[in-house]
């Protein structure tokens, strides 16, 4: 019996030995053969940053990697089509076959060019400096339509999309080409029958009374015969000051374009008075540009009426005594 003992003994021995070593082994091979295993089936993540896109591509699939579906954004010191981001990063392990996420450049973002047509050129370069656009080169021309200093052309044209700091060029008007008429006799002609004449030739006028010996009140006594264009004239007219009526007075209106988009706008502004219908001005002209009709040297006569259109459509009215 005890013989049997013994042998038995010895048998769950054996068998407690084996099962020792069992787990020893399956340890080792758990904990320390397997995942050498495992990291042996990984690769590296090649950098690709700074590689444009289709370069970058190739390397991925050398080392048995894909690419997900790039995502695009705006770079100031990337080119299109460079890879400024890449996730996971450089050098990291992953399994074959696994996807990493890159972003590529679209260059530099691109944002409309302001329209400054209309503005001051002092107002012209702080509106192109505010949206991130270089005041570039000046050039200047006589212009009927614009005031002097005014903003008449750019390039590039209003509502181009442009890189940031992109250069700007400018037409800036000098004003009315200087242009001289001879006026006729007016001498003893009633002043507010020659005034409306005067005007409509682009006549500035200027009424002086005074008494004279022998012509009426209200007829005209002097003038200068060679006047420009634009300028202000003089007339003196005899009688007292005062006496002369509807000798006329400045519009003193002003209009604010709509500032709304960032292209400009088609204005007309029509003028009626006691004596005639007239458009005193046509152009276009960027949003927020303040059009000061007394600063243009309108003038009117009794009674008057603006009416302003804006792209075709009349978006105020007035009535002035």
């Amino acid at each position: 019996m005890n013989k049997l003992n013994k042998t038995l003994w010895g048998m769950v021995k054996t068998a407690l030995y084996c099962i020792i070593v069992m787990g020893i082994v399956g340890g080792l091979t758990l904990f320390i053969v397997l995942p050498q295993w495992v990291k042996s089936t990984e690769v590296l993540v090649p950098n690709i940053v700074g590689r444009h896109f289709f370069q970058a591509i190739q390397e991925l699939n050398n080392v048995g990697l894909e690419a997900e579906k790039p995502i695009q954004a705006a770079s100031s010191n990337k080119a299109k089509g460079i890879v400024i981001e890449q996730e996971p990063s450089a050098n990291s392990s992953i399994k074959p076959h696994h996807t990493v996420r890159i972003t590529v450049s679209i260059g530099s973002e691109l944002i409309p060019v302001p329209s400054v047509i209309g503005k001051s050129e002092d107002t012209a370069y702080e509106t192109l400096k505010s949206a991130d656009f270089r005041p570039n080169s000046i050039a200047y021309a006589h212009s009927t339509t614009y005031l002097k200093d005014t903003v008449i052309a750019q390039n590039p044209p209003e509502g181009s999309a442009k890189q940031r700091n992109h250069p700007v060029n400018l037409l800036v008007s000098m004003g009315r080409k200087p242009e001289y008429i001879k006026l006729p006799e007016l001498k003893n002609q009633p002043v507010n029958e020659i005034l409306p004449a005067l005007e409509e030739m682009g006549l500035n006028v200027e009424i002086k009374n005074s008494p004279h010996p022998t012509i009426e009140p209200g007829r005209i006594t002097r003038h200068d015969q060679l006047v420009q264009i634009g300028d202000l004239i003089l007339l003196e007219v005899s009688g007292k000051r005062g006496q002369t009526e509807n000798i006329g007075r400045w519009l003193k209106h002003k209009h604010t374009i709509s500032d709304k988009g960032t292209k400009a706008l088609k204005v007309r502004i029509k003028v009626i008075d006691e004596y005639r219908e007239r458009e005193v001005v046509n152009g276009d002209y960027s949003p927020g540009t303040v059009i000061d009709l007394e600063q243009r040297r309108v003038k009117v006569f009794g009674s008057t009426q603006v009416i302003v259109f804006e792209n075709g459509i009349q978006v105020d009215e007035r009535s002035y005594q």
